[in-house]
């Protein structure tokens, strides 16, 4: 757990930000396939990508020698967006939690060819809806807190017009006024 944080402050004190929110995540493509496992991070302004690097050591156990977290002795950051070029889209398909990251250009530049979204299915069999709901709320709150980056979603946490794909069923229940008058009603009127 916190495995970014804790190469942040190992490894990267130079642009060490406090992590607001980390957890597993699998790129997926658009059927739903796992393609690569991430721990993406989320600081106040960027987004970053570690994984593990198993070939880093080959054969040879030099990790011992060391002295590092067992934890984060073979995990690398792989790369890291500032959060004014990504915009965040959250949504559930059946029983997953799903993040979509579509990469923005700046302003002034021209478009190239849109690239595909990338597709992030949230890991953790227990806490997965938890942490989908964290990260809903920890975006919407960059968002409000500072005006630069208010393109890094598309919706908010609390609106009701998120994209939900499955079925859910409401029942209401609706009671329809008494037919005879109450006891309270009485004695108010003869008042």
């Amino acid at each position: 757990m916190f495995r970014v944080q804790k190469v942040l402050l190992a490894e990267y004190e130079e642009i060490y930000e406090p992590v607001l929110v980390e957890n597993p995540f699998t790129l997926v493509d658009f059927r739903g396939e796992g393609l690569r496992q991430y721990q993406i991070g989320l600081t106040c302004n960027r987004l970053l990508f570690g994984c593990d690097n198993f070939s880093k050591y080959e054969d040879v156990p030099a990790f011992l020698a060391q002295e590092l977290d067992p934890e984060i002795e073979s995990f690398d950051l792989v790369s890291m967006f500032p959060l004014q070029f990504l915009r965040f889209h959250f949504y559930r398909k059946a029983n997953r939690c799903l993040m979509m990251l579509n990469v923005l250009q700046p302003l002034g530049k021209s478009l190239p060819v849109l690239e595909q979204p990338m597709i992030f299915e949230f890991g953790g069999h227990v806490y997965k809806q938890h942490f989908w709901h964290t990260w809903r709320e920890r975006v919407a709150s960059i968002r409000v807190m500072q005006p630069i980056y208010g393109q890094i979603t598309g919706s908010s946490p609390f609106s009701s017009t998120d994209v939900q794909l499955e079925e859910e069923t409401t029942v209401v229940q609706i009671h329809r006024p008494p037919n005879t008058p109450s006891v309270l009603s009485v004695c108010l009127a003869e008042i």
